[in-house]
């Protein structure tokens, strides 16, 4: 199968790894950010997919909405075979993610989008998995993760009792936050997507599906 470009975008680093404006064109393998990495894991880790990470902040367009349709229409037009955009919530649930729906829904069908948010960010699916943390970080033993991350709060509304903050505290407690390599070396060990669906069934799990129906199609080879 020819390699298959998906159209990757989020908000920070954590999500997308880091990017320059200069390579944000640039066709790679999904092994930078979380986000990419995890789609890569819920296609089935196809070997024909490559990503464009993209960061939204960036885009042309008023606001989110612009952003996102700005984002939606070009991706054709860029020879891209999908597109996956990920948003915190910011403790913003369901809203955010209503307002993803209906402005993918406003588009005709036909070209594949993925959706979703992150409650309250994307550090809440990366503590679903303590195994992986402890490979991913070299940790001495298991840390002790919350049962449910997504009830945590937002970190604009807590700076201590956030996911950001309780992830930092496996490998130092006065550490406001991982940096992106250490997140994305998370999202690589992690293994078990029932595992993140059960402990962020809110946002994990219904992004899960989302990719799971409109991407992974593209790499399924033809009858």
């Amino acid at each position: 199968m020819p390699d298959k470009v998906i159209e990757v975008f989020g908000e920070g680093k954590t999500d997308i790894g880091p990017i320059s404006k200069i390579y944000e064109n640039q066709v790679e393998l999904p092994v930078h950010g979380v986000v990419p990495v995890l789609v890569h894991r819920l296609c089935g880790r196809p070997d024909a997919m490559r990503v464009k990470r993209r960061a939204l902040p960036f885009l042309q367009g008023k606001g989110l909405s612009g952003k996102v349709r700005f984002a939606r229409r070009q991706a054709p037009y860029n020879g891209s075979a999908g597109l996956v955009i990920v948003l915190d919530t910011e403790g913003e649930h369901p809203a955010r993610l209503d307002g993803l729906t209906e402005i993918r829904d406003s588009f005709e069908p036909g070209f594949p989008m993925a959706i979703g948010v992150a409650h309250p960010c994307i550090e809440s699916w990366l503590l679903t998995d303590g195994s992986a943390i402890l490979r991913a970080l070299k940790l001495p033993q298991t840390p002790d993760l919350p049962a449910a991350p997504e009830s945590l709060p937002a970190p604009q509304r807590d700076k201590e009792e956030n996911p950001k903050r309780h992830l930092a505290r496996c490998i130092n407690a006065q550490q406001a936050a991982l940096s992106s390599e250490e997140t994305t070396r998370i999202a690589r060990e992690m293994k078990d997507m029932d595992l993140v669906r059960r402990c962020c069934p809110l946002s994990f799990g219904p992004f899960a599906n989302e990719v799971q129906q409109r991407i992974a199609p593209i790499f399924r080879s033809e009858p």
